[in-house]
């Protein structure tokens, strides 16, 4: 009899238990964020990538989204943080180099962003946003001859407001 009060509870406590730890994966916490994220649900996308990464720390793509989230709410150095982390663990992981460019270009440390967006460069050479990103960059640290040529291979890439850019300025890019 006293054992049988001691079983039940306990066979209860770990169906509980085990219950709790079947529920979503680190995968399905982020693509729910991204539907909340997609229907402007800041906080419950924000909720749902910080579970991703609880649940799985050494998710970059988690990290990448919840610091788009900060990003959005204008937590830079949080937003900051996510996307150092994301990079730290995926040194490939080009969004992660476009976001943290764009935050460095906003806190003018622009020599960190022209590194970034030149990182992306070199991995995606076909990305016209990442040169004009670069360009706005360049220009801002003076370098115009920089701007301008990555004006001309955005332009060259099929970019119009660059090639707009270019004709207005009466620079050719062909």
């Amino acid at each position: 009899m006293k054992l049988s009060r001691f079983i039940l509870p306990l066979l209860l406590c770990l169906l509980t238990a085990g219950l709790s730890a079947c529920g979503p994966d680190a995968s399905e916490l982020n693509t729910s964020g991204l539907e909340k994220l997609k229907q402007k649900d800041l906080d419950g996308a924000f909720e749902d990538f910080s579970k991703s990464i609880e649940k799985d720390p050494s998710f970059p793509e988690a990290y990448l989204n919840r610091g788009f989230v900060y990003g959005n709410r204008g937590e830079l150095q949080d937003a900051l943080a996510d996307f150092n982390k994301a990079i730290e663990l995926d040194s490939n992981y080009i969004e992660a180099y476009f976001n943290r460019g764009f935050i460095y270009g906003y806190f003018e440390e622009y020599k960190k962003s022209d590194a970034d967006f030149s990182k992306v460069i070199e991995m995606n050479p076909g990305d016209s946003e990442a040169f004009i990103n670069r360009a706005l960059i360049r220009s801002r640290m003076g370098d115009s001859e920089g701007e301008i040529d990555d004006l001309k291979q955005a332009a060259l890439l099929g970019d119009p407001g660059a090639q707009h850019w270019l004709k207005e300025h009466n620079v050719s890019w062909e």
